[in-house]
């Protein structure tokens, strides 16, 4: 969402390119911890400068964690900035991709512009854990960004912010050419970074005086990030009631694809109602079958799954339902295509097994390509707009005002 909270906060975006005031970034070390898997963690404090790419291979450096020693140590920056030069943020965010770098912004510390941009570096393991050159292809291992709660995640575009001195003119179109071509630096390297490059607006759009926080179901989502809220699970409730599979229907379709799912739930009622329609035009009585369950086993346990169009297929002839399996401790999504409710379990008729459903090869299957963040969550069953820190009471309330379908088959 838009903040309007950025006049309050330090100079960003190519103040250090104007000024020589700005404060470098400062890395540190701040140990392994974790337990048994302990992970090497460093922390950059300050504002984002030339050379914090070279400062990060410093830091580690004097710390001798390398991925060449240890494969399978994590390892992960905490970044704690108000911003600072937007060419920097991109090298960082490459640098840390390059290097097999995660990133999170811890509760209390906020992250902002050029840092945000750093943040998207963030990324898992690599698979090769042999150093790359900055000339090598960037690898393709899948990111791994965290926002913990209470941190404060901003993005807005670069701007010019001049002070009172007077600049010439060059000086003055050379920031703004500098501002340009990082816009251009991120757009090309955006699906590197597991962001959608038409998702990229909503982070660029925003003025000097705005920013686009990430502090909602859909932005965490949409970007990839993993909150690391854990403290609601679901697998310790009875069950779940129909506003939420219809969220983690809409949600999921969207997400999976790093897509915005904001305009899906229009379209998803705009579905709905041009089924129900068609039926009754048909008089088959799937009208009041639209949203309804159908039984299956799981193995030898009995169980249901929840059905619902939410979209058309591109070539508008046939409906994308939504299948969602109630398994309390791996709630899951498939879709499949299908012009009525008696077309969708056709091919099942005498199996019903949810494995038999599952593997069907006409089941649209939208994936990551990370199982853990495919993963149904608390914050994909609520409207996309909730702010994280409402989820649990959102959750609570369909709780107490909606009826409960138990796990177990009914």
């Amino acid at each position: 969402m838009k903040n309007g909270l950025l006049s309050k906060l330090a100079p960003i975006g190519l103040a250090c390119f104007l000024s020589n005031a700005a404060a470098c970034a400062d890395f540190s070390y701040e140990g392994l911890k974790g337990g048994l898997t302990a992970e090497a963690r460093f922390h950059l404090k300050g504002e984002i400068d030339q050379g914090d790419a070279q400062r990060l291979d410093a830091a580690l450096s004097s710390s001798g964690i390398t991925h060449e020693q240890d494969p399978w140590r994590k390892i992960v920056v905490s970044l704690d900035s108000p911003g600072g030069s937007y060419d920097e943020g991109l090298d960082l965010a490459l640098a840390f991709r390059r290097r097999g770098i995660s990133t999170v912004v811890r509760s209390g510390g906020q992250c902002l512009s050029a840092c945000a941009i750093a943040f998207l570096g963030g990324t898992a393991l690599p698979k090769d854990p042999n150093p790359i050159s900055e000339d090598d292809p960037l690898p393709d291992q899948l990111p791994d960004r965290s926002l913990e709660p209470g941190a404060l995640l901003g993005f807005h575009a670069p701007y010019l912010d001049l002070p009172s001195d007077n600049y010439d003119a060059a000086t003055v179109a050379y920031a703004y050419r500098s501002a340009v071509l990082g816009i251009s630096r991120l757009v090309a390297i955006a699906d590197r970074l597991y962001v959608v490059p038409a998702e990229l607006p909503k982070l660029l759009a925003p003025s000097k005086d705005e920013l686009f926080v990430a502090d909602d179901a859909d932005s965490v989502r949409v970007l990839g990030i993993d909150y690391d809220e854990r403290s609601y699970q679901m697998r310790d409730k009875p069950g779940v009631t129909r506003s939420m599979i219809v969220n983690g229907c809409v949600n999921r379709y969207y997400h999976l694809n790093r897509r915005s799912s904001q305009q899906g739930f229009a379209v998803a009622k705009a579905t709905i109602d041009e089924f129900i329609e068609g039926s009754q035009l048909m008089e088959n009585g799937e009208d009041k079958i639209a949203f309804g369950t159908h039984q299956f086993r799981q193995g030898t346990i009995k169980t249901w799954i929840a059905y619902l169009p939410i979209a058309k297929t591109a070539d508008g002839k046939n409906f994308v339902w939504c299948l969602f399996a109630p398994d309390p401790s791996d709630l899951k999504t498939f879709y499949k295509a299908a012009g009525s409710v008696e077309e969708l379990f056709a091919s099942f008729k005498g199996k019903g097994d949810l494995m038999t459903l599952s593997t069907d090869s006409d089941m649209i299957a939208p994936s990551t390509g990370d199982w853990i963040y495919d993963m149904i969550r608390d914050i994909d069953l609520v409207p996309p707009d909730t702010k994280l820190r409402s989820v649990a009471s959102v959750l609570d309330q369909y709780f107490a005002s909606e009826k409960v379908m138990n796990w177990k088959a009914r």
